[in-house]
Order: structure tokens, then C-alpha cells, then sequence
């Protein structure tokens, strides 16, 4: 009697833990469309006042990101940086051919940073792409 009362407690356990890795990585998508969405705000910026309270935005969820996650390099990061910074400009000039290339960027960034993390690391880079998505697409 005690070995089907253990297997069935491993079981839960297991179970558990395998609840809490997909309630991390759901958290971890939900937490990087929240980066992604602000990223499309960049893009629809019309004024200064909007460019800063876009970058602002992007700032907080990239901050919140890689203290949760950590979930990138600081070679990533600067590289990211780099294209919202051109996404800005772009923005602000009017530009939108060029601001849709800096997106373009940036999706193949956050791609390929994607590719070199963990599971629930690389989750959260997914649901960047889920929240440009409808900016790319538009």
C-alpha cells in the first residue's frame, strides 16, 4: 500500500511543478507583450511628450523583464537600445517606411536573443514578438 501512496505523491508533486513552470512561462509571455505593445506606442509617437513617455514605458518593462527574468546581455540590450533610438527618430520625422524597417530590426533581435535563453526566459521574448505584431503588420 505505501508504494502506490508514494507514487501517487511524487505524481502530484510532479504535477506542481510542472503547473508552476507553465504558470511562469505564461507570466514571463504576458510580462514581454507588455514590452512589445510599448515598442508600438514608440512607433505611433507623433511629438516628443510621446516619445519620451513611449520610452519611459519601454524602459520600466525592460527593467521588469530582466530583474524577473533575466533575460538578456548587456551587449543585447545596448543593441536594442541602438534600434528603439532609431524607431524614435523615425517616428518623430515621420517616417514610417523607416520605422517599419526598424521594426524589422528589432522582431530579429528579440529573435534572435530568443534563441539563446531558457524556456521561460525565451517565453517572455516571444510575447515581445506577440505585442509587435500587430505593429509590423500594420
Amino acid at each position: 500500500m505505501t508504494k502506490p501512496r508514494t507514487f501517487l505523491a511524487a505524481l502530484a508533486i510532479a504535477g506542481i511543478v510542472f503547473a508552476a513552470g507553465c504558470g511562469q512561462k505564461y507570466a514571463a509571455e504576458r510580462d514581454g507583450k507588455k514590452l512589445g505593445e510599448a515598442i508600438c506606442d514608440l512607433r505611433e509617437a507623433e511629438d516628443q511628450e510621446d516619445v519620451q513617455e513611449a520610452t519611459e514605458e519601454i524602459q520600466k518593462q525592460f527593467d521588469d523583464l530582466g530583474n524577473k527574468f533575466a533575460l538578456y546581455t548587456a551587449e543585447d540590450r545596448a543593441d536594442v537600445e541602438n534600434n528603439l533610438a532609431d524607431l524614435a527618430e523615425h517616428a518623430i520625422q515621420d517616417q514610417p517606411g523607416l520605422a517599419q524597417q526598424d521594426l524589422t530590426v528589432l522582431e530579429r533581435s528579440a529573435n534572435n536573443i530568443k534563441d539563446d535563453l531558457n524556456e521561460t526566459s525565451r517565453a517572455a521574448w516571444e510575447g515581445v514578438l506577440q505585442g509587435l505584431a500587430d505593429c509590423t503588420q500594420g
